[in-house]
Order: structure tokens, then C-alpha cells, then sequence
């Protein structure tokens, strides 16, 4: 009988296979590698695009940023020159205002009443003079109630007197009334307001 020595075909085949086993794990392993790189180049161009953006956006915070002081400096600057205008308006108002209450005084007093005293302190008003008759104090009154230099006027006592030199006897009263500069009472009170707010 013939005998076949099969060993060295065996030994081949084996290499063979052992081979093609490595040729296909070098191929994965140079796609694996090929595949990682590709997936790094990707991750690396979205960081970048989002370095990008966020210094972009840094960048508009910081124009935000910029501007809003520049309108919070232009709204303190609107405020002070609103201050400064609000109070050059009070003095225009407080500098015109006695005369006008004067000239309002003059037009409310009826002709038959004289003025004998006039006191100003703080914007509280102190009247006292004579008349002939309660109704002319009675008109005295109203006039100054009409006017819009006068508010609260009060008739604090009227007493029957005889001046000396007088024929007859007058009426000698007592007024106090709040002295208001038209003008300067209504810009303080919305000012007053925003305050309280």
C-alpha cells in the first residue's frame, strides 16, 4: 500500500488561512484607522465651527454689552438735563410769581376792603384787613378762591371795630390762604410720583 505524506499540504493550507486571516485583519484594522481619522476630522472641523460661534458671540455680548451702557449713560444724562430743565422752570415760575400773586391780589380786592397786612412764609399767606360790610369780605373771599394763585382760603375771624379817625364802624378780618406759582405745582407732583414709584 501506498502511503500519502499529507502533512506539508495541511501546513499550507493552515498558513494560508492564517494569512488571509491577517491580510483581513490589516485591512480592518487600516479602515478602523482610515475611519477614526475621518470621524476625528469631522469632530475637529464642529469644534471649530463652534469656537467660531462662540467667539462670535462673545463678541456680539460684548457690542451688547457696549451699547447698553451707552443708552444707560444717555438715560442718566436725560434725567439730569430733565432735572436741570425742571428746576429753571421753578425759578422762571418763582421769579414772575410774587408779582403775579401781587397783581392777582390787586384784581381780587373788591373796592370798598383794604389790605392793612400781608405775610409770606413758605408758601402760607397771612391777610388781614377792614371792610365795610361782611359781603365784601364774603366776595373777598370767593375772588381769591377763583384765582389759581390762592388755594385753601380761610376766613379765620372777623371782628366789628371802630379805627380811630373812622366815621363808622368796619369789619377788621383775618385770611390765610396757600400761595401756588401756576406752573410749578403741576410739574412737582408727576415728579413726586415717578419718585414714589
Amino acid at each position: 500500500m501506498i502511503r500519502i505524506n499529507l502533512l506539508p499540504v495541511r501546513t499550507t493550507k493552515r498558513q494560508e488561512t492564517v494569512r488571509s486571516q491577517l491580510v483581513l485583519a490589516g485591512v480592518g484594522a487600516v479602515a478602523l484607522v482610515v475611519a477614526l481619522f475621518l470621524v476625528h476630522g469631522v469632530m475637529l472641523a464642529r469644534v471649530a465651527s463652534a469656537e467660531s460661534d462662540v467667539s462670535e458671540l462673545k463678541a456680539e455680548v460684548e457690542r451688547m454689552q457696549a451699547t447698553a451702557a451707552q443708552a444707560e449713560q444717555a438715560e442718566k444724562l436725560k434725567a439730569d438735563l430733565q432735572k436741570k430743565l425742571e428746576v429753571i422752570k421753578t425759578l422762571k415760575a418763582n421769579r414772575s410769581g410774587p408779582v403775579r400773586m401781587m397783581d392777582e391780589l390787586a384784581d381780587a380786592t373788591p373796592d370798598k376792603l383794604t389790605l392793612t397786612s400781608l405775610d409770606e412764609k413758605k408758601g402760607k399767606l397771612n391777610m388781614g384787613g377792614f371792610a365795610v360790610s361782611n359781603e365784601v369780605i364774603s366776595q373777598f373771599l370767593s375772588n381769591l378762591e377763583q384765582s389759581d394763585y390762592f388755594e385753601d382760603v380761610y376766613l379765620n375771624s372777623i371782628e366789628q371795630s371802630q379805627p380811630k379817625g373812622a366815621k363808622e364802624e368796619v369789619k377788621v378780618f383775618s385770611i390765610t390762604a396757600r400761595l401756588v406759582v401756576p406752573g410749578v405745582e403741576a410739574e412737582a407732583a408727576p415728579t413726586e410720583g415717578k419718585q414714589q414709584k
